[in-house]
């Protein structure tokens, strides 16, 4: 109980492990996933034939922007006192864009109960194709990968993590937004695959540190650690 009245560790655990967790929850969900088609109604056979790994998949991957959340705030917190610009511009690029994903897979529910009819594809295409649905639940979602390259930036000239970590961090979400782009399933895989590496070393290294590092980011050197 002392832990959870402790507000300053409860938010760096908190922190720590949503930076880990939500990344694995990512690749699980993915793997889970049916194949991607940009055809509707292959698209929607496809569902039709895999209807629980859909929904299974859907579930892990909402369940996985929820932790993204606190995930990112982390992130944002570790530049509050160096490099403030790319935390406030990357974290809140990165937030915009969980929302407009969480959208998104709320699609994905919708299209689990649609069978492959030639109305449900109609009726998905037109959805699409629809500027006020397209916008603020497709190209948004362009805005995480965006945001995590902005505080990735801004965490290498901060050096508040590993270089190694950081790397993967925004290489991880170059290649999942561009795997998203082109619908290409094993792209994304890999590319959450490397996020997860990338934002699970930072995340352990929350969890590690003091609760005096994590209110002031000491600058990372590799031979001392996280001092």
């Amino acid at each position: 109980m002392s832990r959870l009245s402790d507000s300053h560790h409860f938010r760096k655990t908190v922190a720590g492990v949503c930076m880990i967790g939500a990344p694995l929850l990512l690749v699980i969900g993915m793997i889970i996933h049916p194949e991607s088609k940009t055809d509707v109604g292959d698209q929607l056979a496809v569902i039709s034939a895999n209807m629980d790994e859909w929904y299974a998949a859907h579930l892990i991957l909402a369940v996985s922007l929820v932790l993204a959340v606190p995930a990112v705030l982390g992130l944002m917190h570790m530049l509050r006192e160096r490099e403030v610009t790319h935390g406030h511009l990357g974290g809140g690029l990165a937030l915009l864009g969980t929302m407009a994903a969480v959208g998104s897979v709320a699609t994905g529910f919708v299209a689990w109960q649609m069978t492959a009819t030639a109305a449900n594809v109609a009726l998905l295409e037109r959805l699409n194709d629809t500027a006020g649905f397209a916008i603020p639940f497709y190209i948004a979602v362009f805005a995480l990968p965006l945001g995590l390259v902005v505080l990735s930036w801004g965490l290498m000239r901060a050096e508040a993590a590993h270089r190694v970590a950081v790397m993967c961090l925004a290489v991880g979400a170059i290649g999942a937004g561009v795997g998203f782009a082109m619908s290409t399933l094993w792209l994304m895989i890999a590319g959450y695959a490397v996020l997860f590496v990338g934002m699970g070393m930072i995340g352990r290294m929350v969890l590690e540190e003091t609760v005096d590092d994590w209110e002031h980011t000491p600058r990372f050197h590799p031979a001392a650690g996280t001092s």
